[in-house]
């Protein structure tokens, strides 16, 4: 065998995206609760606008782990109007939601809230941004802080 056959054989058996078989159960896990995080922002007078999913499923580079570990990063984005000052209260928020759907400490990190699934292979980060629109086109600041940060 050629070495492109080999690395055509190896590419295929690591490659991933988010319409894998074995990605099926992470997705409809983050669909689940990224439903819920829109409730929960909305009761909290934040509601959700907008989400993405960013990291290598955004840039078509995921691959099947060894460990078979699916890694999802989403962004959730608030509209400027409606977020709130503190940028960690939203993070609590989906800390707090994470915390009641079975994921082992979840926890509020500086750029995102970042937890594991007990019961599965997932780990999933969370990243909140607030989306100002303009005539020269939309900004997104990213809330940074943690449990305990400065206003600075």
């Amino acid at each position: 065998m050629s070495i492109q056959t080999h690395f055509n054989k190896f590419d295929k058996k690591i490659y991933l995206t988010s319409h894998s078989d074995g990605y099926k159960k992470a997705k409809e896990k983050d669909q689940s609760i990224y439903d819920e995080i829109k409730v929960a922002f909305k009761n909290a007078g934040y509601p959700v606008i907008d989400t993405f999913m960013q990291g290598s499923f955004s840039v078509n580079t995921a691959i099947n782990s060894l460990d078979g570990d699916y890694d999802i990063d989403r962004a959730i984005v608030i509209d400027t109007e409606n977020a709130p000052v503190d940028p960690v209260a939203p993070k609590k928020i989906i800390k707090d939601v994470l915390s009641k759907r079975n994921f082992k400490d979840p926890r509020i990190k500086t750029p995102c809230v970042t937890a594991d699934y007990k019961s599965i292979n997932l780990h999933i980060d969370y990243t909140v941004y607030k989306k100002e629109a303009s005539v020269f086109g939309d900004t997104y600041y990213l809330a940074v802080g943690k449990v305990g940060s400065s206003e600075e």
